[in-house]
């Protein structure tokens, strides 16, 4: 069986490698080209990768069908929504698909094959060609499933995703054995207190002063923050501004975290890190999540999204 990886950001590279490192399999992980964040990633993994994870290959590629996805048995993949993906599925025959988590977006891709909502992205009103490409993809992924064809690697222990298992979807637990295990090069001192930033005021759907004025205080006197890679320069330099150590690793935040000296505490919004850090941050750090209040909030931010993210936040 050959294995062929399509990713398209940081965390689905991350979450790739895990699933090589768990299974053990041959794996050809193919980068998008042409996203900013992926060549200085692929950069700083390369030599983890090679030590530690041998038979992984990391390679770029505008599509996946210039990386030969297409004749591949076994996909691996990050966002089952991408149009590269929805394309890749419509046209070819392969036999197995493994899902990896893409932030909250597996939450939504549970509901999408449990409940038959609409296939889609969150929060986003989708062509016509491309809504039915969701639905044809959908249904590949439905089928799939019921021959037991298709499987999620997630580091998500709820009822919503543990509930693909009557589909027929194989669910296995994402545990970040490698993050843990994997000695970085260089070790971030990132300090005590570290604010994990978000995407959701860059792409418009919570108030963006309201979310600078809690990044600047969250994390009191002296924190650091670690930037969503879609935040703007200018946002970032209001926020150094205001008194925060703003530290890019290009590096997701799980892998800078879990070997960081001296790290106490880490705040962020409801976000996929509410999942993945409860598997890599040392038991003394306190990870807290703090829901985004109603107010904040934009017209362009769905139920299907708000949803989402509030599934995010643990349960007392």
């Amino acid at each position: 069986m050959t294995t062929a990886a399509w990713v398209e950001s940081p965390l689905q590279a991350l979450n790739v490698l895990e699933w090589a490192h768990a299974t053990g399999e041959p794996c050809n992980v193919v980068l998008r080209s042409g996203v900013p964040s992926l060549d200085p990633l692929r950069a700083r993994l390369l030599p983890l990768v090679t030590n530690s994870i041998p038979h992984v290959e990391m390679v770029t590629a505008a599509d996946p069908f210039r990386a030969g996805l297409r004749s591949a048995t076994r996909w691996v993949v990050g966002d089952a929504f991408s149009g590269h993906f929805r394309l890749l599925t419509v046209l070819s025959t392969t036999r197995e698909a493994v899902v990896v988590d893409d932030g909250s977006a597996t939450l939504h891709l549970a509901r999408v094959l449990r409940h038959g909502e609409a296939f889609g992205r969150m929060g986003q009103h989708e062509s016509t060609v491309a809504r039915a490409l969701g639905l044809a993809t959908r249904a590949r992924l439905v089928r799939a499933a019921s021959a037991g064809r298709l499987e999620l690697f997630t580091a998500y222990d709820v009822a919503e995703v543990r509930g693909l298992v009557d589909l027929g979807v194989t669910v296995t637990m994402n545990r970040y054995q490698w993050v843990r295990s994997v000695t970085p090069l260089e070790p971030h001192a990132v300090g005590q207190h570290v604010v994990i930033g978000s995407a959701l005021a860059a792409d418009g759907y919570i108030d963006a002063d309201a979310y600078e004025r809690w990044a600047t205080t969250a994390g009191g006197p002296g924190a650091t923050y670690l930037p969503h890679r879609r935040e703007s320069a200018e946002v970032l330099y209001r926020l150094t501004d205001a008194g925060l150590n703003v530290v890019r690793t290009e590096l997701p935040a799980e892998l800078v975290l879990a070997t960081s000296p001296g790290l106490r505490s880490v705040i962020s919004l409801p976000s996929s890190t509410a999942a993945t850090l409860a598997h890599v941050l040392p038991s003394a750090v306190l990870h807290r999540i703090e829901p985004v209040p109603p107010h904040w909030w934009t017209d362009a931010a769905d139920a299907s999204m708000r949803r989402a993210l509030s599934d995010t936040v643990p349960r007392s």
